[in-house]
């Protein structure tokens, strides 16, 4: 009989080790997963920003004890590169997606910039200026574009990616649509909130802070609007946007004088753009509410009630509530859920969990966006979404002066 050498006997049994670890969670090595979540309070001064980066079975299976495998300071290395590249420190990481083929990300902060990082490595590939402020920075299913918001200039920006040359470029003649000037009775403010392209990469729906809505065709030289409702139509500051089927879930929320409270989910057709309407599915009025992020799971849409402080979920095929996942806890009893995202199994969703000050997004005079411990929650999901269960949070801090500054917002799955 063959003696089998020491160094195969120890990596055989370590992979044995791993493999049985790797069983335990449930998750195959293929299906690993990074849960990447933002902190908008400040690291440097006036300036920074946090990104936690959790392995994401981890967070699932015990979200209490789960800890950030890695944490990026956006006033370090990230930070020192969007200034050389725009003159400017960043400030406030408000959004953050991933490209289709989830090999970079792209972060937008309210200071103006969009960066876009090597999923990989965590290096930067490029920071854009979008001028003095971006939103939302949302890649095309495509990879071709990205297409930005600037709340405080009221501009629409097309971004051309290029992600395997490592090129990202937009032209401020050509790439920029000026919605200030189309302001009228009907959108009364055309400050775009959060523009979503549907999966053909070509309309764009820009949700507007007076109210309405606009698609653009995010592919015509120069930028053209094909199709707009207005403010009794779609109500204002929608910020949670998901296609599925043919049908495009957007909503309305709260957290702007104009409509301090708000939660309205509305379904658009898109046959083409020129028959465009929009049907109400669902409204909480005579709540206190503030609808904001949103997901696809399976069949159903999860709407995130941030002051209601559950999440709704609504059966696309009949455009119906079908129930919601309460996510008061005893260890946190205003968790404030915000933006969402799923895991690639659709075994579960994460959402964002505002801190105790708020610095985006909430109106003081009701607090819709105010939590009590700024984290991320774990959902489970069940009957393929028809029904969630939620398992409690990883917590993050950020004190100064022995107040607690953590603001989660950003959060995506990168699978």
């Amino acid at each position: 009989m063959k003696r089998i050498p020491a160094t195969i006997g120890i990596r055989y049994a370590l992979f044995v080790v791993t493999f049985a670890a790797t069983l335990s969670l449930g998750l195959s090595a293929a299906q690993a997963y990074e849960v990447w979540l933002t902190d908008q309070s400040d690291t440097g001064k006036e300036s920074g920003g946090f990104l936690h980066i959790y392995d994401g079975a981890q967070l699932a299976a015990n979200p209490s004890a789960a800890k950030p495998a890695q944490t990026i300071d956006f006033s370090g290395e990230l930070g020192k590169f969007c200034e050389e590249a725009t003159k400017k420190p960043v400030r406030r990481p408000h959004m953050l997606f991933f490209n289709s083929k989830q090999d970079h990300a792209i972060i937008s902060f309210l200071s103006g910039h969009v960066l876009f990082i090597d999923a990989a490595t965590k290096k930067p590939d490029a920071c854009l200026s979008m001028g003095k402020n971006v939103h939302a920075a949302w890649p095309t299913p495509n990879d071709k574009m990205a297409v930005a918001a600037n709340i405080a200039e009221k501009k629409f920006i097309r971004i051309w990616t290029d992600y395997a040359a490592h090129k990202f470029t937009f032209d401020p003649e050509k790439d920029v649509l000026n919605l200030g000037p189309m302001e009228n009775g009907e959108r009364p403010d055309m400050a775009p909130i959060c523009p979503i392209t549907d999966s053909s990469s070509r309309f764009a729906f820009v949700t507007l802070r007076g109210g309405g809505l606009l698609v653009v065709d995010a592919t015509e030289m120069p930028l053209l609007v094909v199709a707009a409702l207005n403010n009794n139509q779609i109500h204002p500051s929608g910020c949670g946007g998901v296609q599925v089927g043919s049908t495009m879930y957007i909503n309305s929320g709260g957290g702007w004088p104009v409509a301090p409270l708000s939660y309205d989910v509305y379904a658009l057709d898109m046959p083409t753009p020129s028959q465009l309407s929009a049907r109400l599915v669902s409204q909480r009025d005579e709540k206190f509410a503030d609808s904001h992020g949103m997901a696809a799971v399976g069949r159903y849409v999860w709407s995130a009630d941030r002051a209601g402080n559950n999440v709704e979920i609504i059966d696309t095929l009949s455009n119906l509530s079908v129930g919601s996942v309460d996510l008061v806890t005893e260890a946190n009893g205003d968790p404030a859920p915000d933006l969402m995202d799923v895991a690639p199994d659709g075994q579960y969703v994460f959402v964002g969990l505002r801190g105790p000050n708020p610095l985006t997004g909430n109106d003081k005079n009701v607090n819709n966006a105010k939590g009590t411990i700024p984290g991320v929650g774990v959902i489970h999901v069940d009957a393929g979404g028809k029904v969630g269960h939620y398992k409690g949070q990883a917590s993050i801090s950020n004190m100064k002066d022995g107040k607690e500054t953590a603001d989660t917002h950003g959060i995506a799955v990168r699978k």
